[in-house]
C-alpha cells in the first residue's frame, strides 16, 4: 500500500471504511432481525432491537399516557446531541477544507501552468500539496457515512416499535372481544361445566344458540371498539392531527388491516404471528376503517409530514450545500487551448447537474420514507432535519464571530506561493 500514490492510497480508505461501516450496519441489524410478534401467548414479547428498547424505556419513563409522537420528538433530539461530535467534526473540516483551498489556489493555478500537459505529475503535484494543506477528502465522507448508518439501524428501531404496538393493540382487543363473549355466555347459560367454561360449540349447536351467539359477537365488537378508542390508548397512538402515529400520514386506515399487520402489505411494519384472517376480522370488525379524515372517515393522516418533511429537507440541502461549498479547483489554466476549455466546461456542467439531482433526490427520498412508513419514523425524519438546521444555522453564526474576531487581531491566514 505504501507504493499507492496518495490520491489512490485516500480513496482506499474511504472504501475500507465504508465498508467497515456497512458491515457494522449490516450485523447491528442482522441482531436484532426478529421483526415479528406471536399473539398467540398471555403477554406480547418487548421489542429486542437496542434502539426499540431505548424508545421503549423512554416511554416507561414519561409516561404510558403520553403521546409516542412526543417521545419520538424526545427520543430525536437525544439521539442528534449524541452525534452532534460528529456533526461539530465535519463541520470543522468542512470549515478547514475550504480555508485550505483559498490558501492553495494560486500553488493550484502555477501547478497548472507548470505542468498542464503532464496530467500525471499535475495530479501527483495536486495530491502532495493536498497532503501538505491536510486538505482532508476522508474526513469530510466519514459522518456522512457514519450518518446513514444510523439513518438504516433507526429504522430497523422503528419497524420493531410499529409492529410492537400493532401486537399490543391487537391483544388488548382480543382480550375485551373474548371477556365480553364469555360474560354473555355466562349470563345467558350459567356455568354449565365444572370448570364455569362453556364451549361455544356448545352454544351454536341449535338455531337459537348461533342468534345468541351473533349478537353476543355483535356486542362483544362494540366493547373492543370501546376498549380501543379508551382516551389512554388514544393519546398514546394520536399526534396533533394523526389519528395514528403508527401508521402513514396518508390514506391508509387509521387501524390497519389484516394484511398489513400480518406483513403482507406495507412497509417498514414487523409481521404478527399466531392469529388467521377470521380471527382478526372478528376481533377488530367494529374498529377498522372508523375514526379518520376523508370519506367514510378512513384517512389516518391529512400528508402534513411528507409534506413538510421535503420542504424541511429542501431547506436543509441548501444549507448544507452552501455551507460545504468549496472554492473551484482553478485546473485551467491560461495557456490551455480552447478544445480543452471545452472540455472542462462540459466537465464543469456535468459536474453542476449531478450536484443538481443530488440537491432534489435527497428530499425526494425523505418524502418517500415520509409518505410510506410510520408517522412515527416521518416525525423522526422531520425532527432530526429541524434539529439539524437549527444546528447549522447556530454554527455558521459562530463561525461568522470567530473570524471577525480573528480579523480584529490580524490573524489572517495569508496565501501561500
Amino acid at each position: 500500500m505504501v507504493n499507492l500514490v496518495y490520491q489512490r492510497r485516500k480513496k482506499t480508505q474511504i472504501y475500507l471504511v465504508a465498508l467497515l461501516l456497512l458491515v457494522c450496519c449490516c450485523v447491528l441489524v442482522a441482531c436484532n432481525s426478529d421483526n415479528s410478534y406471536s399473539v398467540s401467548g398471555d403477554t406480547v414479547a418487548e421489542p429486542t432491537h437496542f434502539m426499540a428498547k431505548l424508545m421503549l424505556a423512554l416511554q416507561n419513563s414519561m409516561g404510558e399516557d403520553v403521546s409516542f409522537g412526543w417521545i419520538v420528538v424526545v427520543f430525536t433530539v437525544i439521539l442528534r446531541l449524541i452525534l452532534s461530535p460528529l456533526d461539530v467534526w465535519q463541520k470543522l473540516i468542512t470549515r478547514k477544507n475550504n480555508k485550505a483551498m483559498q490558501r492553495m489556489k494560486p500553488q493550484l493555478e502555477a501547478l497548472q501552468d507548470k505542468f498542464g500537459d503532464d496530467k500525471q505529475r499535475l495530479q501527483q503535484e495536486q495530491m502532495a500539496l493536498y497532503k501538505k494543506e491536510k486538505y482532508s477528502t476522508l474526513g469530510m465522507c466519514l459522518p456522512t457515512i457514519i450518518t446513514f448508518v444510523v439513518f438504516f439501524v433507526v429504522f430497523a428501531g422503528f419497524r420493531q416499535m410499529v409492529g410492537y404496538q400493532f401486537a399490543q393493540d391487537y391483544k388488548n382487543s382480543y382480550v375485551a372481544y373474548n371477556t365480553s363473549i364469555s360474560e354473555q355466555i355466562n349470563e345467558k347459560y350459567g356455568d354449565a361445566n365444572s370448570d364455569g367454561v362453556i364451549d361455544i360449540n356448545d352454544v351454536t349447536k341449535d338455531e337459537e344458540g348461533a342468534r345468541f351467539f351473533g349478537e353476543a359477537k355483535k356486542n362483544a365488537q362494540e366493547a373492543v371498539r370501546v376498549a380501543y378508542y379508551d382516551e389512554s390508548q388514544t393519546k398514546v397512538r394520536g399526534f396533533l392531527w394523526i389519528k395514528n402515529i403508527f401508521v402513514a400520514d396518508n390514506w391508509e386506515t387509521e387501524v390497519p388491516n389484516f394484511e398489513t399487520v400480518t406483513g403482507q402489505s406495507g412497509f417498514a411494519t414487523s409481521r404478527l404471528t399466531g392469529i388467521t384472517i377470521d380471527e382478526y376480522n372478528d376481533v377488530m370488525g367494529a374498529v377498522i376503517g372508523t375514526g379518520g379524515y376523508g370519506k367514510n372517515g378512513k384517512w389516518n393522516g391529512l400528508l402534513i409530514l411528507p409534506v413538510l418533511s421535503i420542504l424541511l429537507s429542501f431547506l436543509s440541502t441548501k444549507l448544507l450545500s452552501g455551507a460545504n461549498q468549496t472554492p473551484q479547483n482553478p485546473l485551467m489554466g491560461k495557456s490551455e487551448d480552447k478544445d480543452k476549455k471545452g472540455e472542462k466546461d462540459k466537465v464543469k456542467d456535468q459536474q453542476q447537474q449531478s450536484m443538481k439531482m443530488m440537491q432534489y433526490m435527497m428530499p425526494l427520498m425523505m418524502g418517500v420514507f415520509a409518505l410510506l412508513y410510520s408517522g412515527a419514523f416521518a416525525l423522526y425524519m422531520f425532527t432530526s432535519s429541524f434539529v439539524a438546521i437549527l444546528f447549522q444555522l447556530s454554527f455558521n453564526l459562530i463561525a461568522k464571530l470567530v473570524d471577525k474576531s480573528r480579523e480584529k487581531k490580524g490573524i489572517v491566514p495569508a496565501a501561500k506561493r
